[in-house]
């Protein structure tokens, strides 16, 4: 790996606390103050080049389910009548628009890029939007998610499952309701990291590399942060919903992903 990617792999991990640094390495794209930080780690990460391993991938795919400890959930709400006549109305709207992408060289021609394109073992493949993210800050589009999300088929083949939706991070309960209800959708953020000070990485005395990044994915506390020397980050991007729009047209399967695997382990407080 070179030093280069070990400092992405840094400004990764402590998005929060490394700003300058990953500006120094990735383009910035404009943002208001509220998503600019997101932003900056999205590039980060996504400029992230490690090899793929087992392990790492055993790690991020943990990371993505609705286990994991990094997950903290928004606070749910009882589902009424009109939440769940307006779910049925913006999976119908979205699922006509995104339809196009379940050829996956088409949503890359419209600029949605795959996220951590090195890692071969994904449960779930986000292909993401930088114009999308961009444009959900201060308004939400069914038909602009920020995500397209694939699962491989056994022949290897990219298959359409759903989109990802997303919110800032200070959005508060009734903002998300507003753009996929509470009642309804599941939505989450991703808290509690920790990982290496860019500084440390640049003495070389801490690694920057797969086998690194699963085991500082795998604390989950400001104390287990600091005592393995490393830098804690609270929340890493803002709020996102999954619709797994092409799963069928049961509500249960929709918003909360094929198998009924709802995230709905760890509440928001």
């Amino acid at each position: 790996m070179t030093i280069r990617s070990s400092r992405f792999l840094a400004a990764a991990l402590a998005a929060a606390c490394a700003a300058p640094l990953a500006a120094q390495n990735a383009p910035q794209p404009a943002a208001p103050p509220a998503g600019g930080m997101s932003l900056r780690a999205l590039a980060v990460l996504q400029s992230l080049q490690l090899a793929s391993s087992p392990e790492l991938a055993a790690a991020v795919n943990g990371l993505l389910s609705d286990t994991s400890a990094h997950m903290r959930m928004a606070p749910a709400r009882v589902a009424t009548r009109a939440d769940s006549a307006r779910a049925a109305a913006i999976a119908a709207q979205a699922r006509a628009a995104l339809a196009k992408y379940r050829d996956v060289a088409v949503a890359e021609r419209d600029g949605y890029v795959r996220f951590l394109p090195w890692l071969a073992d994904q449960a779930i493949y986000h292909y993401n939007s930088v114009g999308n993210v961009l444009a959900t800050l201060s308004a939400f589009d069914p038909t602009r998610p920020v995500s397209l999300l694939y699962r491989k088929d056994a022949a290897g083949a990219m298959q359409l499952v759903g989109a990802m939706y997303a919110a800032p991070p200070q959005a508060t309960p009734d903002d998300l309701d507003a753009r996929l209800p509470l009642g309804i959708a599941h939505w989450h953020e991703h808290v509690d990291f920790c990982g290496p000070s860019p500084d440390s990485v640049r003495a070389g005395t801490q690694r920057a590399d797969g086998e690194s990044l699963a085991r500082w994915l795998r604390i989950t506390s400001r104390d287990e942060c600091t005592a393995a020397g490393g830098r804690f980050v609270p929340r890493l991007f803002g709020w996102m919903a999954h619709a797994y729009l092409f799963a069928g047209d049961d509500p249960a399967s929709i918003w909360g992903g094929e198998g009924n695997d709802q995230m709905h382990m760890h509440s928001h407080d």
